[in-house]
């Protein structure tokens, strides 16, 4: 089995699953997988990606980790007490073949839909590695090489510059195996190169601090929801989140609808209340020169907030983005791929997105076009017209 463990997936997942059960229990919800490498067949892999699903929908949480997730403080009793029955249900996905490629859908309550995400993709992207760039003695030597390499340039860094960047492992969905991803963030977690992981599984048995708050998915349910027009959805995901974790949890997402939506529905209430914002697309030092601003424009001083970049981020990047911003507004970096997949094999750009809620079209307009998922042509050009308007 790849999947091991139900914790074995980002924390935003929960923390998000745990609002809808509470908030949004009856919602349904669709997600389409998909993946951006456009020579990459992976039609050849369907039996095994399946047998690989029905294992997983035979999981459970242990009481070891319904005990761990208590023990953070923004779980709650009946979310936990939820959680004990909770397995995933396999007649929630399909996987079908078209004439290209692999098609993966999960439709059904988002309860039961929205957690399937980091698992599949895990699953199809160990399926792949495993058939394609099986692990070999000279491959792990030259992976373990390039960490010790890593984690020397991070620490020259801190001797030269000073300071030490805040660094997250956000590398579970793209890792190169889910073994290879714990050697990776056990070596880190020990050199004190990272302060955590979004990898709940290996938080709890590394003893090392989950992180995550929330999804471009949870911005875009309140598109679908018909609890408020559309153009006011992701204000209204914003004060949700705000209601239920009550100042907990208070990274904000910036490019669902864009940035200068964003900077619209992030008003001086949302500034001074969020934390701080995660960067997922766009140029990095345009961006957050653009939320420095936007926090003098309130009066709220810069050095008080965080910005979260994680956006393929490689270290080199990294240091220049910690050095550009360092005095100016505390950062801290989320970085994946560049962790848990750099052996010199190509990593496979898969990605799940929500595209529909309640029957309703919901969509991302990411700053990268390429990035952006939608499956209603109408309704994003409805979309498009309307920010296009501001």
């Amino acid at each position: 089995m790849i999947i091991k463990s139900l914790l074995s997936q980002d924390l935003y997942k929960y923390t998000m699953l745990q609002v809808f059960f509470n908030d949004f229990p009856g919602a349904t919800a669709k997600y389409r997988f998909k993946c951006r490498n456009d020579v990459v067949d992976l039609r050849p892999f369907k039996e095994e990606i399946e047998e690989e699903l029905d294992a997983l929908c035979g999981l459970k949480h242990t009481t070891d980790e319904l005990d761990w997730l208590a023990s953070q403080r923004f779980f709650f009793e009946p979310f936990i007490n939820y959680l004990e029955d909770y397995t995933l249900k396999r007649r929630y996905i399909t996987v079908t073949e078209t004439k290209e490629s692999l098609d993966i859908c999960m439709e059904g309550p988002i309860t039961g839909t929205s957690p399937f995400e980091i698992f599949v993709l895990k699953i199809v992207h160990e399926v792949y590695t495993r058939n394609v760039n099986p692990p070999t003695d000279s491959l792990l030597f030259a992976g373990k090489q390039v960490l010790r390499n890593k984690i020397i340039d991070f620490e020259d860094f801190v001797n030269d510059n000073g300071f030490k960047p805040t660094v997250i492992d956000f590398g579970g969905r793209r890792a190169y195996t889910t073994e290879w991803h714990e050697y990776v963030v056990r070596n880190l977690a020990q050199r004190g190169v990272i302060v955590g992981t979004s990898d709940m599984d290996l938080a709890r048995r590394l003893n090392i601090k989950a992180i995550g708050t929330f999804a471009h998915e949870f911005v875009q349910t309140f598109q679908g929801l018909n609890i408020c027009p559309v153009m006011e959805s992701q204000s209204e995901a914003f004060q949700c989140w705000a209601d239920f974790y009550r100042g907990d949890l208070g990274i904000a997402l910036s490019d669902t609808l864009g940035d200068k939506k964003f900077l619209i529905d992030f008003d001086p209430y949302f500034a001074k209340l969020f934390d701080g914002v995660r960067h997922d697309s766009g140029d990095p030092f345009v961006w957050g020169d653009m939320m420095i601003t936007h926090y003098k424009a309130f009066g709220i001083e810069p050095m008080t907030k965080t910005l979260v970049f994680s956006d393929g981020l490689d270290f080199p990047k990294m240091f220049e983005l910690a050095k550009y911003f360092n005095g100016k507004i505390k950062v801290s970096f989320g970085i994946g791929t560049n962790l848990s997949n750099d052996l010199g094999v190509d990593a496979l750009q898969n990605v799940i997105k929500q595209v529909q809620c309640q029957g309703n079209p919901t969509a991302k307009l990411s700053n990268n076009i390429n990035k952006t998922m939608c499956e209603d042509e109408d309704y994003k050009n409805y979309l498009i017209g309307r920010l296009n308007q501001l």
